[in-house]
Parts: C-alpha cells; structure tokens; sequence
C-alpha cells in the first residue's frame, strides 16, 4: 500500500515539474516582443497624404483631438505635433498614458507626408515606454485625416 502511494506522490511531482517547466517557458516566450526594425516600422507609421501642408496639419490636428488627445505642443512651422491622453489606472500599480508625436512635411505641391509614432507608457515610479507598433490603429487615424482634409478642402469652396 505504501508503495502504491510512493509511487502516486512521484508521479504527481513529476507531472507538476513538467507543468512548472511549461509555465516557465511560457512566461520567458511571451516576454519576448519581436521590435520592428526601424525601415518596418516607418513604413507602417509613414505615409502620404493628398492635399495641402495647412489642410493636413490642421486635419491631423483635429483627428488627434478627437481621439483623446491633448496637444501638448504644436510647430506649424516646423510640422511637428506632439499630443498625449491623461493617465488612467489600471489598477492601482499600473497608470498608463499614450503620447503621440507627428511630423508633417510638403511633398509636393499638393501632397504631403506624415509620420505618426504612438508611445505607450506604463508604470508610476519606475516607466516602462515603448512604441505600438499597430498597422491597423494607424491606418484608422490616417483614413480620418484623410476624410478631414477632404471636409476641409470642399467647405471652403
């Protein structure tokens, strides 16, 4: 009987190892963000646009309020726009805060190019940053600049 029982016990310990070691993996492999490198991800966070400097830099000013955020600095001359959301908690150890930082230049005469970069932080005392790397959000956000421009474009005429 007692052996019967031994062997139960090492053969509980030895799948709890194996569940332990899976778990361990698990944690390291989902830790590890694969970082686009810089060419990818200005590909995905660049693009251009049809219309005027003034049309997109107000346009994009526009859509960056209506998603949230808050312009923390503007250079029309310099085509620079930086932008950020207030912290909101996630839980009592975790605020978070999105920052979005755009630069605008004249193309041509009528087309313009853009690159917005959104950067996550978390964290109260020791920020964690890091870039969000999403094709989809950032296509969303050029489509609506894009539709602004056009608003804007055919209102003054």
């Amino acid at each position: 009987m007692i052996s019967v029982i031994g062997r139960l016990h090492f053969k509980i310990g030895v799948v709890m190892n194996k569940i332990i070691i899976i778990l361990v993996v698990g944690m390291f492999l989902s830790g590890c963000v694969t970082q686009l490198a810089p060419l990818q991800r200005r590909a995905i966070e660049a693009k251009e646009l049809e219309g005027s400097f003034d049309e997109a830099y107000k346009s994009t000013l526009q859509v960056l309020q209506d998603y949230g955020y808050a312009i923390m600095h503007s250079d029309y001359k310099a085509g620079v726009i930086r932008g950020e959301t207030g912290w909101k908690s996630r839980g009592i150890f975790m605020p978070r805060q999105q920052e979005v930082s755009v630069i605008v230049e004249e193309w041509d005469k009528n087309k313009v190019k853009e690159r917005i970069t959104f950067i996550l932080k978390e964290g109260s005392r020791n920020q964690i940053a890091r870039i969000i790397e999403d094709p989809e959000v950032l296509q969303k956000i050029y489509d609506d600049i894009q539709k602004e421009m056009f608003v804007r474009k055919n209102l003054s005429k």
